[in-house]
């Protein structure tokens, strides 16, 4: 791994802070590692309580309308009553995650591996025995860093990219929970080349493919019944990398109290030398998964901000 330190995300403790101005975040960060060591079924149980309380707050009022933009676009058959429903699902999720988010930080590995339960694990096992590159083809859901934890806690180096939040506390705890087991993060800015780099070193990549990053290095590419801005790289990444793509869904399952990872069969036949065509099937992949557990999507980012035809975003 050394090799990579250099473009790895690093930021070290800074005794600044401790100054007054971040004791909130300290307050709330402890909160979270005392809650890791309460009683799932009790936790969750509350989380589905306080979601129900704050659904129509209006400070929540411009996420749920980003997200019902995107499932009107997304599925026009959807009746507003069903996509209410859908989104109140979508927030219980989010705070039962959310309440448990200390457990990656301070929970043994096999308590988070007891937490996991893997259905098609068949299809990634095969590559893992045979030693073959691979790339993790992973849409945004609120459980995504248990993928880590589930592969890192059995021994496989994972890579990814990270965004800053802004907030170096928070930077600083995330960073530390997703490498505690191993595995490394890159900064965007470190590039596509870096993570290729590191399939090719015999790192398995998880890679995110559904954020909006604008027109300029987009194709508009169908996705459901719109068409979405999505970076045509995960065709140029397999090649140079010599991976195989195996679309992963990560969903959690209130009534089980776990997460659950859905690992699909890898990607045959990809990439072709069609780059349009390469994007398109990647997106369609994303839908097969999405379509799993719609409810576990996140809905709430902008991932339809670019509008074909138009300079003005759509949010």
């Amino acid at each position: 791994m050394s090799k990579f330190e250099s473009q790895a995300f690093s930021i070290s403790f800074s005794k600044t802070w401790l100054a007054p101005k971040y004791w909130g975040t300290w307050l709330v960060g402890g909160l979270i590692i005392l809650l890791a060591y309460l009683p799932v079924k009790w936790r969750d149980k509350v989380a589905v309580a306080i979601a129900n309380r704050i659904f129509n707050l209006k400070a929540l009022k411009k996420r749920r309308a980003i997200a019902d933009t995107n499932l009107q676009l997304c599925f026009p058959d959807m009746s507003a009553q069903e996509r209410e429903q859908l989104m109140l699902k979508n927030m219980q999720i989010f705070a039962q995650l959310i309440l448990g988010a200390g457990e990656m930080t301070v929970r043994s590995k096999r308590y988070l591996q007891k937490r996991i339960v893997v259905k098609g694990e068949e299809h990634i096992q095969s590559i893992l025995d045979n030693n073959e590159n691979f790339i993790v083809l992973l849409p945004h859901t609120y459980p995504v860093d248990f993928l880590g934890t589930y592969f890192c806690t059995r021994g496989h180096d994972m890579c990814t990219m990270f965004k800053k939040t802004g907030d170096p506390i928070v930077d600083w705890a995330m960073a530390k929970q997703r490498t505690r087991f191993g595995g490394v993060i890159f900064e965007r800015n470190a590039g596509i080349k870096t993570l290729i780099k590191a399939v090719r070193a015999g790192f398995g990549c998880i890679y995110l493919p559904d954020e909006d990053f604008g027109p300029e290095a987009s194709l508009m590419t169908p996705m459901f019944a719109t068409k979405k801005a999505t970076l045509p790289v995960l065709g140029k990444m397999t090649k140079l990398s010599g991976a195989k793509v195996v679309p992963i869904y990560a969903g959690y399952d209130s009534e089980l109290h776990k997460v659950t990872l859905y690992i699909h069969p890898a990607m045959e036949d990809f990439p072709s030398k069609d780059v349009a065509q390469d994007t398109l099937r990647m997106n369609q992949e994303v839908e097969k998964l999405i379509m799993r557990s719609p409810e576990q999507y996140m809905w709430t980012l902008k991932l339809l901000r670019t509008v074909e035809g138009s300079d003005k975003p759509r949010y």
